[in-house]
């Protein structure tokens, strides 16, 4: 997890006319404070753009915006403007030299400066938050989503494009930006704007949710599909794709998390599947925004059989479970035999079972302590038949629906449960396990 700053030198006072109901509407309003008058030229909807067609359900929408540098220029000394440098090195008065004169002061130009609209516009849509789409960059007048954006001199004007991707039923929609230095601006595009802030709860009813001096997270939805943007998903698997609606609750930060290594789905029996993608990723990382909850999807592939599960999230050191059932509650399987090893961790063995000419052997490892514990199988498990030793196969475990996670991470304080394959004609003895903190050779018999 990671926090971002969200710091900006302008402040901006906007003024939009409603409208509703229709696909585009020119504007001519405008509003200024001290640093920058904007102009809103248009706002409009549309299915297809840049050559993408918008998800089901979704649509695009294009606010076509136009800045201009008002601040007024501040007096500076004449010789750091044209960045005289003192010959006398500082001693002329010392030395003889001519008394300073007085100093000259000119007007200067003051630079407006955003250094990335991506951590500072948003859509509003009935409650919830929308980042600028990547489609920004691509549409005429656009801009890269990272690149900072200046108006250098008083008077100069600059035009803009912004793409939002929002829900195409959306009611109340307005243009949030976050401004922690002069304050934050909130347009109105179409309904109510308290509405569109999330006046009624933001967002509807969440499956489950969880809140701590950090973020504060609600799963909204559980849904299952035969693909994931574009990936389709194996025989036998599907992706489940949960809708994840949050808020950073860290005083004008914005919270990123890196789902593939920080949120996961759990079965019943403690199967563990960590998330396969995101919808609103940036650099490999989803966002919280403050303030305001902004919702993306994460989708994890599953086995089609799988459809009870439950959401693990790791802020930091702490792991919190939503349920995306109601009734969901892990069940613990009884152990043929278990292993403590130190104070790091505690092994279960299941069972094993023939499958052919492979032995499936069935794991469990349950963290205690407060930090992730990063597994390496094959140095770690290995099969003994006699006196053979037998590494685990690869592409045979990676067949498996109850393969281990990837990545191979035990979460803080959190049990999971996995399979491994072992290419072998013996009957398998014993398992030797070689531990963070000791060793041991576990009967199987």
């Amino acid at each position: 997890m990671m926090l971002k700053k969200m710091s900006l030198f302008c402040s901006l006072v906007f003024l939009l006319a409603f409208f509703a109901g229709i696909n585009s509407q020119d504007f001519q309003d405008s509003a200024a404070n001290k640093a920058a008058k904007v102009i809103i030229l248009k706002a409009e909807f549309e299915e297809a753009l840049a050559g993408t067609h918008s998800p089901e359900g979704k649509t695009y929408l294009i606010l076509d915006l136009q800045w201009e540098n008002i601040h007024p220029k501040q007096k500076i000394e004449k010789s750091k403007l044209e960045k005289k440098q003192d010959r006398t090195m500082g001693v002329g008065a010392l030395t003889g030299g001519k008394e300073k004169s007085a100093e000259e002061y000119v007007d200067a130009d003051v630079a407006y400066k955003i250094p990335n609209f991506f951590d500072h516009a948003y859509c509003l849509a009935d409650g919830k938050s929308y980042p600028l789409d990547e489609l920004t960059e691509q549409v005429p007048g656009g801009i890269k989503l990272k690149k900072a954006f200046t108006i250098e001199k008083f008077g100069q004007k600059k035009p803009v494009n912004f793409v939002y991707l929002v829900p195409k039923d959306a009611q109340n929609l307005a243009f949030q930006f976050f401004d922690y230095s002069y304050g934050h601006i909130l347009i109105p595009i179409r309904g109510d704007l308290k509405l569109a802030q999330g006046a009624d709860g933001g967002g509807g009813k969440v499956l489950d949710h969880f809140k701590d001096n950090f973020i504060e997270i609600g799963a909204n939805s559980l849904d299952f599909k035969p693909e994931f943007k574009g990936e389709k998903a194996p025989e036998g698997w599907h992706y489940a794709v949960v809708e994840l609606g949050g808020k950073s609750l860290s005083g004008g930060n914005i919270i990123q998390i890196r789902p593939k290594d920080y949120i996961w789905l759990s079965t019943r029996d403690g199967y563990l599947y960590y998330c396969a993608g995101a919808t609103t990723a940036e650099g490999g990382l989803i966002r919280f925004t403050p303030e305001v909850s902004q919702n993306q999807e994460v989708a994890f592939l599953v086995p089609a059989a799988e459809k009870d599960f439950g959401l693990g999230v790791r802020i930091r050191d702490k792991v919190y479970t939503l349920k995306l059932n109601p009734k969901f509650q892990p069940e613990s399987a009884k152990a043929l035999s278990s292993y403590q090893d130190g104070n790091t961790m505690e092994i279960f063995i299941y069972g094993l079972r023939k499958e052919g000419a492979e032995v499936i052997l069935d794991l469990g490892i349950k963290s205690l302590v407060d930090s992730g514990i990063e597994m390496q199988t094959s140095q770690q498990f290995i099969l003994k038949s006699g006196e053979e030793k037998v590494n685990f196969d690869q592409s045979s475990t990676e067949a498996l629906f109850h393969r281990p996670p990837e990545p191979f991470t035990i979460p803080p304080q959190t049990f999971v449960r996995f399979e491994l394959a072992y290419k072998t004609d013996q009957a398998p003895t014993a398992l030797y396990y070689r531990g963070y903190e000791s060793e041991a050779t576990l009967s199987l018999k």
